[in-house]
């Protein structure tokens, strides 16, 4: 079984078998206390004896403001090491091109164009990708030379993944590229031909989920469109 939960932003909650595990998970400035609705989780969602690995992309405030810590001590946190954090026993640091086996999960950590990392997680037969910021950052205000660069950063960092079959990748659709925006997720899908694609990063506006699925009419990869927090798929 592989349960897939949309958070918030690029935040998702992964449950299989044996394992929840906890991508980017911020709280925002939702006024509710403790609801899935709300992109929170609690006791009620992880409270089932499954283990709980959480994992931290960056530092950027968009994907870490130390919620999620409220996920307890019994979590193992796989965080990125330009987070700055006082050393604990169930903090594991990574960087980019590191290998680690975390309570059972195979995780391999690949770079981002942006700062900090990516994730592709093998767990329960399952292998599960999270791009973090890693994407084709194509912004109408940069020079052609900024754009030529961003443009070579990414196609590197997909060199790196060729050959990593996916089953659920999780990867930004970020409207403020505007008419680029569905560039990386394009080619991302193409290259790496995931079964299921989830967009993220996209704050709330949902809609850019329904255009990316659209645009990418006729792929064999499944893209799922989102409409709120808290929506659930099982892969």
């Amino acid at each position: 079984m592989l349960k897939v939960t949309y958070l918030f932003h690029s935040g998702y909650w992964v449950e299989t078998d044996h394992y929840h595990l906890i991508f980017d998970y911020v709280t925002d400035n939702c006024r509710k206390e403790t609801c899935l609705e709300c992109g929170r989780l609690s006791d009620k969602q992880l409270g089932n004896g499954k283990k709980k690995v959480a994992f931290v992309s960056h530092s950027h405030c968009d994907h870490f403001d130390g919620s999620v810590f409220q996920l307890g001590e019994d979590s193992s946190y796989v965080i990125s090491d330009d987070v700055q954090l006082a050393k604990k026993d169930n903090i594991i640091f990574c960087k980019e091109y590191d290998t680690l086996q975390v309570d059972g999960v195979l995780v391999e950590v690949f770079s981002s164009t942006d700062i900090g990392v990516s994730f592709y997680v093998q767990v329960d037969g399952y292998r599960i990708f999270h791009a973090g910021d890693l994407n084709w950052w194509y912004w109408e205000g940069e020079s052609k030379e900024e754009k030529e660069f961003a443009k070579k950063g990414f196609f590197a960092q997909l060199e790196r993944l060729k050959g990593k079959p996916v089953d659920v990748a999780m990867f930004p659709v970020d409207p403020r590229l505007e008419d680029a925006y569905y560039y990386g997720g394009k080619e991302y899908i193409e290259t790496i031909r995931p079964k299921v694609f989830f967009p993220m990063h996209f704050q709330g506006l949902y809609s850019i989920t329904s255009r990316f699925c659209k645009k990418m009419e006729g792929t064999e990869t499944k893209i799922i469109t989102l409409s709120k927090r808290g929506e659930s798929f099982e892969v």
